[in-house]
């Protein structure tokens, strides 16, 4: 497509100078394609005096140097004619040098003044389609990317958020398995304590004495069982 636009572009161009010029040395050197000479003509003639269609001239010279910027500027001069052919071309070349510098919706408008001042443009027309088709591609493909990021994003947030639902998750069970073993430690005292409650004093020292006093006991008997059984000091025969 900009390949064809391009061609377009050239077309029109020539014909906008072959149309508004008779043969001077501005339009032999641009025909000739030396542009920088044309340059130098419309310059020197507009030094003298204004003239809109020698800024339309030097507009197109620039154009074809690539100086869009200053293409723009004595175009944009070249709109004060009142002439309304050289108006059309005016702007039908801004929107040339605009569509060049990829500003394709600003592009749009001017190919749309064009076509105001002259329904009947072909070349204007074909930039003015050419120039909205591409700008709604653009415009549907920003919409896309718009989308997919929004889409990542979300997808980005819910990750996250289902992380930090797991981790309170985990902590949470965490808490409740600690807090749940204190519990049952108090609540289930160890088997010594189940089955004997702390002693008193009184208990242990009460246990010392009924010790003793078994103790004593054993003696007692085995002096008993000694008197009732006398050794034998010889062997039997």
């Amino acid at each position: 497509m900009s390949d064809s636009i391009y061609k377009l572009l050239l077309i029109g161009q020539f014909f906008l100078i072959s149309s508004l010029f008779s043969d001077d040395d501005g339009l032999s050197n641009y025909k000739e394609k030396d542009f920088e000479a044309a340059k130098n003509y419309y310059e020197q003639l507009l030094s003298q005096k204004d003239n809109s269609a020698a800024s339309l001239g030097l507009g197109a010279s620039q154009y074809q140097l690539g100086d869009f910027p200053n293409a723009t500027e004595s175009f944009q001069n070249a709109l004060k004619s009142k002439n309304t052919e050289i108006q059309n071309r005016a702007y039908f070349n801004i929107g040339n040098t605009l569509y060049n510098q990829q500003k394709m919706k600003e592009s749009v408008e001017f190919y749309r003044k064009a076509l105001e001042l002259n329904p009947t443009d072909q070349d204007a027309k074909f930039n003015y389609e050419l120039a909205k088709y591409i700008t709604e591609q653009q415009q549907e493909q920003d919409k896309q990317q718009d989308q997919q990021k929004d889409q990542e994003q979300n997808e980005q947030d819910q990750n996250n958020s289902d992380q930090n639902d797991e981790q309170e998750n985990d902590q949470q069970n965490s808490d409740k398995s600690e807090s749940d073993q204190q519990e049952n430690e108090q609540s289930n005292p160890s088997e010594q304590e189940q089955r004997e409650p702390p002693k008193t004093q009184k208990q242990m020292n009460a246990e010392a004495i009924l010790d003793a006093l078994k103790d004593d006991e054993k003696i007692h008997q085995k002096v008993k069982m000694a008197k009732q059984s006398p050794r034998k000091f010889e062997k039997d025969w």
